[in-house]
């Protein structure tokens, strides 16, 4: 065993993100927070990242180099199988950390004995500037969780005794993105979530990211029918397609029989997730994503909001909305973005 073994390894992948490495390196180094290894795996970087790390001059820098590139989870599980810690904590190479990241998150585990992995908000930059927030607590965290990541993957903190007690590593057959999704979603199976209500990673958005000219779409398709079986929810791929109108915003044109699809997944979806989510917040999630798919269609397709009202049957609070937004389209009017009172 290593002499002074630190109670923190900050686990950073790396592949050819040279130009942004010294500066992710570096973020790591001023943390307040010093009981700390900075663990490198470089997965056979061609264009001079690894040696920009080497130059750097800090004994807490670790560096595990690879002769061939293996993809990111199996660099990944490379840095879980080397870590020493009792907390991993993770940053992409192309991000930066807050001095008081590591400290915060340290001191909630220390804690919270009950919770194995600890994330907070993202400040998204580079490509477009926003604060990207997730749920403070585990239930609505893991109700978020068939949408999107309960924990942001590049900002959070593991109990390593969780990851070696359940052999939990990434799933080094997964080459297309959401690789820290599904991770997470096996991680969230033996331990409970929690998000620090704060901005404590800066994430990078460009052309370096595995997501960029891929089709989004496809990708989404992909990763949600793995999490359907990860998480024992039967779903047939026709459904797995009408799972993805209750993501994020834009939609592709639903129609009468897509909005139908949706309607009767939804109701599918929420019998089958019962044992799963007990409590009320992944009702709550739902509800709210099945909404949101009226302000979308109202906009674009009179006759398929109008038959979303009638499924849920909000008559009253709705079609005074509906018909002030329709008569305006069909007049040539501008159409406001601002929905109807619930």
């Amino acid at each position: 065993m290593r002499p002074n073994v630190p109670k923190v390894t900050v686990l950073m992948t790396l592949h050819n993100k040279g130009p942004y490495v010294e500066e992710a390196v570096r973020s790591v180094l001023a943390s307040t927070f010093t009981d700390l290894e900075l663990l490198v795996v470089d997965d056979a970087s061609t264009d001079g990242g690894l040696e920009v790390v080497k130059r750097i001059s800090d004994p807490r820098i670790r560096i595990l180099e690879s002769p061939v590139n293996t993809g990111r989870p199996a660099a990944a599980n490379r840095g879980y199988d080397a870590a020493t810690g009792a907390y991993i904590a993770v940053l992409d190479a192309d991000d930066r950390i807050h001095p008081e990241r590591i400290a915060k998150q340290v001191a909630f585990l220390d804690a919270h004995p009950d919770v194995g992995v600890c994330g907070s908000w993202l400040r998204f930059f580079g490509g477009r500037d926003l604060v990207h927030r997730l749920p403070d607590e585990d239930e609505e965290a893991r109700a978020l969780s068939v949408f999107g990541v309960p924990v942001s993957y590049g900002a959070c903190m593991f109990r390593r005794s969780v990851l070696e007690a359940h052999g939990l590593r990434c799933p080094v057959e997964w080459r297309t993105p959401g690789m820290d999704y599904l991770f997470m979603l096996a991680v969230g199976r033996h331990t409970r979530y929690a998000n620090l209500p704060e901005v404590l990673t800066d994430y990078r958005i460009g052309m370096q990211n595995m997501r960029h000219g891929r089709d989004p779409r496809r990708d989404l398709f992909l990763v949600t029918v793995e999490m359907f079986r990860l998480l024992d929810i039967a779903a047939s791929e026709a459904e797995a397609w009408s799972h993805l109108h209750l993501h994020e915003p834009p939609h592709p044109q639903l129609g009468w029989a897509g909005l139908w699809a949706v309607h009767r997944w939804k109701g599918k979806l929420l019998r089958t997730t019962t044992h799963l989510f007990p409590g009320p917040s992944f009702a709550r999630q739902l509800d709210q994503r099945w909404d949101r798919l009226f302000h979308i269609l109202v906009k674009e397709d009179a006759w398929a909001s109008l038959l979303h009202i009638a499924l849920s049957g909000n008559w009253r609070e709705r079609f005074g909305y509906w018909l002030s937004v329709t008569r305006r389209r069909w007049m040539g009017g501008a159409v406001s973005d601002q929905g109807p009172t619930p």
